[in-house]
């Protein structure tokens, strides 16, 4: 494994007690592992634990993101002792005291922004990295008309995380494929900037849908998680989180219909063709109390 001392997870998160015992947390950290190897790639995970990697920024930073989830889910699970008589929470009352639920929430946080940013890191590090250039995911890139994580953000206003691009990548493949599809021929050799631009948008904004829709809200990328956020100690409701995702989910689809149909009037125009001129019907929705005729 990348991590296999208490010590090394001590000195990388500055909370993990050193004299821990390890085997205690092994399997969690060897869990995070295989779960960050299949975004990079198994080749690439074993390059950062070889010799040539090992003491790369790449590396530093990969050991980095590992430790704090593996300590962040190693502290979840031990909030409370399970025994022989049920489980239990002890406490030194003359010295502890329980935190409050918002205070757990905060911490939790702290550890997830640490996670990812040390995520972001190693994924700039690998740009120069052979084995991860080879890597499928990565190769995946290059056919995208949406390249990276600052033109994501400069199209949707997510955080330009690397990390986020790369879970991504397989969303934008498909919503490109979907946008193609409407888009018809030539779409592989779009000149015009301003539609260039409508396709990259529609897009970015449908793979967004898809990512968020077929995920549970959990294991949503931090990125996307900011936005749904409860003021005030940091409380998370997941009811009010959901409401606040299909809200949210409801105005990217707009977007992407609204982007879609300027896509295919540049489109029109720069084919000499006329804008068609067609009825349009109101989109009823059966959450109003009335409807448009």
């Amino acid at each position: 494994m990348i991590i296999t001392t208490s010590e090394q997870l001590r000195n990388l998160t500055g909370s993990f007690y050193a004299n821990n015992d390890f085997e205690k947390i092994q399997s969690i950290v060897s869990a995070v592992q295989q779960e960050t190897a299949r975004i990079i790639g198994q080749s690439t995970m074993e390059w950062l634990e070889g010799k040539e990697g090992k003491d790369s920024d790449a590396a530093e930073a990969c050991r980095t993101a590992i430790a704090y989830m593996a300590t962040l889910r190693f502290y979840r699970l031990n909030d409370i002792s399970h025994e022989h008589g049920g489980r239990k929470v002890k406490i030194d009352k003359e010295n502890e005291a329980r935190p409050f639920e918002w205070q757990l929430a905060r911490d939790d946080r702290m550890h997830l922004e640490e996670y990812y940013r040390a995520l972001d890191r190693m994924l700039v590090a690998l740009q120069d990295v052979d084995v991860f250039k080879s890597s499928d995911l990565y190769k995946r890139t290059s056919g995208l008309i949406v390249k990276d994580a600052d033109m994501l953000a400069n199209l949707t206003g997510v955080d330009p995380s690397p990390w986020l691009f790369m879970r991504l990548v397989p969303y934008l493949d498909e919503s490109q494929r979907i946008v193609a599809k409407s888009y018809g021929n030539g779409f592989t050799e779009i000149n015009n900037d301003d539609t260039r631009h409508a396709v990259q948008m529609a897009v970015a904004m449908n793979a967004l849908v898809l990512m968020a829709r077929r995920s549970s809200l959990q294991t949503l990328p931090y990125g996307m998680m900011k936005l749904f956020e409860s003021n005030g100690g940091g409380n998370h409701q997941e009811a009010a989180a959901m409401d606040q995702l299909d809200r949210y989910l409801q105005h990217l689809t707009n977007e992407h219909a609204y982007w879609l149909n300027e896509m295919k009037r540049l489109r029109n125009e720069a084919d000499g063709m006329a804008r068609a001129t067609h009825l349009q019907m109101p989109e009823n929705d059966t959450r109003n109390k009335f409807i448009r005729l």
